[in-house]
C-alpha cells in the first residue's frame, strides 16, 4: 500500500476524531471544519482504493460524516440569531478573510526551483508577460485568468506559484479551501467575494488556492446548498463577471487530484500545467540545494544519488537529505559528545544516503504517475 493512501487514511481518522472532540465541547462550527476535511480525505481514498470491501467502509463513513455535517449546519443556522449589517458586516468579513487567507510577498526565485523548465516557460507566457506588459495583452491577446498546476504532491507546485508572484512583485493570497468551507460555511460565499475584492485592491495580485479540488470538486444534486453557493460564487468570480477590462488578477489552483475537478472549474482554469516528478538533472540539483551549508564528504556521488532516487518527488528527496545529514548528529549523541560545544559532527558520507534510502521510500506509486500522465494527455494546455 502506498504512503499516500496511508497518509490519507491518517488524515481522515485524525480529522474525524477532532470533529467528534469539537462537537462534544460544543464547538459545532469547528466540528464542521474537521468533518469536511475527513470527507475530503475519504473521497480521495475511495478513488484510490481497489478493494471493494475497504472502499465500501470508506463510502459508509463518508455518508455518516456528510449526514452529520448537514445536521450540524442546521443546528448552527438555528442558533445563529445575531445579525451583523452595514459597516460592522464589512469589517467582520475582512476579519474572516484575514484569518482564512495568508497574504504575503513571496521570496522565492526561479533559480530556487530545480528544473521544471517546461512548467516555468508555460507560466512565463501565461502569467509573467501579461502582468509585466499589460499593454501588449489586450483584446484577443488578453491574459489568462486561471492557471491549474497539477501533478504528484511534493513536486514544486506551491514554489512555482510563489516564484510567479515574486517575479511580478504581486500580492500573494494563499487560500486554504478547507478554511473557506469552515465555521463560516453559511457566510462562505460572502468571504469569497470579499477575498476577490481585497485582491483587486492590491493589484497585481495572485490568488493561490492549494488543494483546489476540495472547493472545486464535481457538483452533485446531493450537495449541501451552502457548499453549492460557494462554488457558484467562485465560478462567477473566476469568470470575470465582476472584473474590469484592465484588471491584473490571476487565480492559480494546485491539486494532486485533478480528476476530481468539476468540468466548469476545469474550463475556467484556461492554462492547465502538469508538474511532473523531478528529472535526473533536477534530482541532482535538489540534493545540492538541500546540502548547502552542510559539511559533506568528497565521496558523495550526486549522479549516483539521482539514479537511485528515480520516482522520488522533490519533497521525498528533501526528507532523504534530512535523514542522511542527521546520521552524524545521532552518532555524536550516542557517543555522549552532543553537549560539548566544541564537538563537531563528521562530514556526511555517501553511506549515510545509502542508509537513508532504506528508510525514506517514494511517496507516489507508478500507478499514480500513470494517472497523472493520462489526465495530462487529455486536459493539459501548458
Amino acid at each position: 500500500m502506498s504512503a499516500s493512501i496511508d497518509m490519507l487514511r491518517e488524515m481522515a481518522s485524525s480529522n474525524a476524531k477532532m470533529a467528534i472532540k469539537m462537537e462534544r465541547k460544543g464547538n459545532l462550527d469547528e466540528a464542521i471544519v474537521y468533518y469536511y476535511r475527513a470527507i475530503t480525505a475519504l473521497k480521495k481514498l475511495i478513488k484510490m482504493e481497489e478493494r471493494k470491501s475497504i472502499r465500501k467502509i470508506y463510502e459508509d463513513r463518508l455518508k455518516q460524516y456528510a449526514k452529520r455535517v448537514l445536521e450540524l449546519l442546521d443546528m448552527v443556522k438555528r442558533d445563529s440569531t445575531v445579525k451583523i449589517s452595514g459597516t460592522e458586516e464589512k469589517s467582520e468579513l475582512r476579519r474572516m478573510v484575514k484569518e482564512a487567507i495568508l497574504v504575503e510577498k513571496p521570496d522565492v526565485k526561479w533559480e530556487d526551483i530545480a528544473d521544471l523548465e517546461r512548467a516555468k516557460e508555460a507560466l512565463m507566457e501565461a502569467v509573467i508577460w501579461p502582468l509585466k506588459r499589460p499593454d501588449l495583452f489586450k483584446g484577443s491577446r488578453r491574459p489568462w485568468k486561471g492557471v491549474l498546476l497539477f501533478g504528484p504532491p511534493g513536486c514544486g507546485k506551491t514554489l512555482l506559484a510563489k516564484a510567479v508572484a515574486n517575479s511580478v512583485n504581486a500580492t500573494f493570497f494563499i487560500v486554504d479551501s478547507s478554511v473557506i468551507l469552515s465555521k463560516w460555511l453559511g457566510e462562505s460565499e460572502k468571504i469569497v467575494k470579499e477575498l476577490f475584492r481585497m485582491a483587486r485592491e492590491k493589484q497585481p495580485a495572485i490568488i493561490f488556492i492549494d488543494e483546489v479540488d476540495a472547493i472545486a470538486s464535481a457538483r452533485s444534486v446531493n450537495e449541501h446548498d451552502a457548499i453549492h453557493r460557494v462554488k457558484t460564487v467562485l465560478l462567477a468570480e473566476m469568470d470575470g463577471l465582476y472584473a474590469k477590462p484592465d484588471e491584473r488578477l490571476l487565480v492559480i489552483g494546485a491539486t494532486n487530484m485533478p480528476e476530481l475537478i468539476d468540468p466548469a472549474f476545469r474550463r475556467r482554469f484556461e492554462k492547465r500545467i502538469y508538474v511532473p516528478l523531478p528529472s535526473f538533472d533536477a534530482r541532482k540539483e535538489i540534493f545540492k540545494i538541500h546540502l548547502q551549508g552542510v559539511n559533506i564528504s568528497d565521496d558523495i556521488d550526486f549522479n549516483k544519488l539521482a539514479e537511485l532516487t528515480e520516482g522520488y518527488t522533490g519533497h521525498d528527496i528533501a526528507l532523504l537529505a534530512r535523514e542522511a545529514i542527521m546520521r552524524p548528529i545521532r552518532e555524536l549523541a550516542r557517543s555522549g559528545l552532543l553537549d560539548q560545544k566544541d564537538a563537531k559532527p563528521r562530514p556526511v558520507r555517501m553511506e549515510d544516503f545509502i542508509a537513508a534510502l532504506k528508510v525514506i521510500r517514494p511517496s507516489v506509486s507508478k500507478k499514480e504517475i500513470i494517472k497523472y500522465e493520462q489526465w495530462a494527455r487529455m486536459f493539459s494546455s501548458g
